[in-house]
């Protein structure tokens, strides 16, 4: 997209430096507690031209990041892995209820429609909609209220050690890490893929 806006880049340095610009804000934890889109789109607008500012010079560098930012509202730009739709059907047959906690903006809720993930959530909680971000306690708090639910009834899976693992279990919910890169965390109950999780929660 970059070079249609008249700027060649090599995609292995602009991964590094959006990881390293992603960090240097603590990721969306920054933007947990503004609830406008437009702040989440002035935070992600300091973000892209941070990565891309010193890479060349584009003929509209708002036009560019304008179609950058829609394009990851579409859900052509995410995937889910092959074990995702499989195991939400068998946990729905078993009459699990299921929700989403996310360190993300607004464009969360239309990504799971577009996904087609809605039919099995019954709820979706965005950390910038709720003003907080994973692993603060409060994010979990908030979504296990707007179930009508108890700490000690659920159980959350994540793939982020601290956001998730760590988060959930300060939040008093028991927790496991999904670890498909074979990382053995070895102070963490962890499942390798998706498939495990039913058995596990039986």
């Amino acid at each position: 997209m970059a070079l249609v806006h008249g700027v060649r880049v090599d995609a292995t340095h602009v991964e590094k430096t959006f990881h390293d610009k992603w960090h240097e804000r603590n990721g969306l934890v920054t933007l947990a507690g503004l609830t406008s889109e437009k702040i989440e789109r002035d935070w992600w607008y300091a973000l892209v031209r941070d990565v891309f500012g010193n890479l060349g010079e584009f003929e509209s560098f708002d036009n560019f990041f304008q179609e950058l930012y829609d394009l990851f509202a579409r859900a052509e730009c995410w995937r889910l892995f092959e074990d995702t739709v499989p195991v939400l059907q068998e946990l729905q047959k078993k009459r699990y209820r299921l929700g989403i906690i996310s360190n993300w903006d607004h464009r969360l809720f239309s990504i799971v429609e577009q996904l087609g993930l809605s039919p099995y959530f019954e709820q979706v909680t965005a950390s910038s909609a709720v003003g907080t971000a994973k692993p603060g306690i409060q994010i979990f708090e908030s979504a296990l209220k707007s179930m009508k639910i108890a700490p000690h009834e659920s159980f959350h899976v994540g793939d982020s050690l601290e956001d998730d693992f760590h988060g959930a279990t300060r939040a008093g919910i028991k927790a496991v890490l999904l670890d498909r890169h074979g990382k053995a965390y070895n102070h963490a109950a962890r499942i390798e893929t998706l498939r495990e999780l039913p058995a596990l929660l039986s």
